[in-house]
């Protein structure tokens, strides 16, 4: 008995010293960062980070939403690393920093020209961020973009995560993932792709048009415009560094190369200036390397799409030539979108992420072995032969 309430006593002991060591933080005395911008300084040498932290306050009940009040706060700080810049951002909060509901992640355009493994290897480090935190680049500073407030929502950085999964959806851009994109970095090529944000003038709902009907008195009155953001792009990694920026096509593109392409709708213009348009779903992207007769490597990368007939365009249902001729043009609209991000991404950038590596690895282990200390320039010289094929449907039934 006795060694069983020594033994109590010095649990009990030890129990109350370790409480003493971790300090306990109310949430109401947090920062819940809702979005993070990080941007470095060259000339200062310093990082600078700038985020939006939701701001509790009461509405009849502890720590409840007062829908009649800005729900959002910024917070800033500098320092010679991401760690000493966030620590100093939470010292003039006053707030210990929340990051496990962080969902966005915006990395300023000279900081791109960083290790952008090294950037994104301190949020999971050191702070832990919520698992799906998208990544994305500014065109020029991220403070600036953090700066812009929405009115949608409670939380202003959501207006920023609907566009981007949105814009993912509609086949606009590939969305990642932070950890994914620390997985991308790691291929021997050091390749990555980041959505690209800008600052854009709108026009607001307060601007009267020139022919507006009776009772404006057909006057113009002063256009209202406000800055929003918005997609442009993105920017492409290689060497784990910033190698360039890609247009809006090539995006799209990159979405049919990478395998993640839900659902794309080509529109048509026919000789009788009518539209047709076919909305693709099941989306399957195959890349397959080869060797030709004189053992040069090549990749062949094939895409094959189920199709409907959004548009008809005055196509009747038993005009079967009409039919071909149009899944044709989008099938060839959809390889010039393909073979323009190929050109743009791997041979102006130098960057593989779309995974030929991944492919060669997995049909020619072998020959990646072999060839491992020039793998990079093999990848960035073989040729990619790129193939649509389309099985379009019209009103249920296959038409051709």
């Amino acid at each position: 008995m006795k060694k069983i309430s020594i033994a109590l006593m010095l649990s009990l002991v030890l129990s109350l010293s370790l409480s003493g060591c971790v300090r306990y933080v109310e949430l109401s005395d947090r920062a819940i960062v809702q979005a993070l911008g990080i941007d470095y300084i060259p000339d200062r040498n310093i990082y600078r980070i700038s985020m939006q932290y939701f701001s509790q306050t009461s509405e009849g009940g502890q720590n409840q939403i007062d829908k009649t009040q800005p729900n959002v706060l910024k917070s800033v700080g500098e320092g010679d690393s991401i760690l000493t810049a966030a620590k100093n951002a939470s010292i003039l909060s006053g707030k210990d920093l929340l990051l496990s509901e962080n969902r966005l992640i915006i990395i300023g355009s000279k900081l791109c020209n960083e290790d952008l493994s090294k950037t994104l290897q301190f949020f999971i480090s050191n702070y832990h961020s919520h698992p799906k935190t998208y990544v994305c680049a500014a065109e020029n500073t991220a403070e600036e973009l953090i700066d812009i407030r929405f009115k949608e929502g409670y939380v202003s950085s959501q207006r920023l995560i609907n566009l981007i999964e949105n814009a993912s959806w509609e086949g606009h851009t590939v969305a990642d993932y932070a950890y994914q994109i620390i997985s991308s970095l790691c291929n021997s090529t050091g390749s990555a792709y980041l959505p690209r944000l800008k600052i854009s003038e709108q026009k607001t709902d307060g601007t009267v048009p020139k022919e507006s009907g009776e009772g404006q008195k057909g006057r113009e009155e002063e256009q209202e415009t406000e800055k929003t953001i918005v997609l442009d792009g993105g920017v492409v990694f290689s060497g784990k560094r910033k190698s360039g920026i890609i247009d809006s096509d090539a995006a799209t593109g990159l979405q049919f190369l990478s395998n993640r392409m839900a659902e794309y709708s080509v529109t048509v213009n026919m000789e009788d200036y009518n539209r047709s348009t076919i909305t693709l779903f099941s989306v399957r992207t195959a890349i397959t390397p080869g060797f030709n007769e004189e053992s040069e490597l090549y990749f062949d990368i094939s895409v094959t799409a189920d199709g409907r007939f959004d548009e008809r365009g005055g196509i009747s249902e038993t005009d079967t030539e009409r039919i071909i001729s149009v899944k044709a043009r989008a099938e060839q609209e959809v390889t010039a979108l393909m073979e323009e991000a190929v050109m743009q991404i791997r041979d102006n950038c130098h960057s593989d992420i779309f995974g030929l590596e991944k492919a060669l690895r997995h049909h020619y282990p072998g020959f990646v072995a072999e060839n491992k200390k020039n793998i990079t320039d093999i990848l960035l010289s073989a040729p990619c032969i790129v193939k649509v094929k389309c099985n379009t449907f019209s009103l249920g039934l296959e038409s051709y």
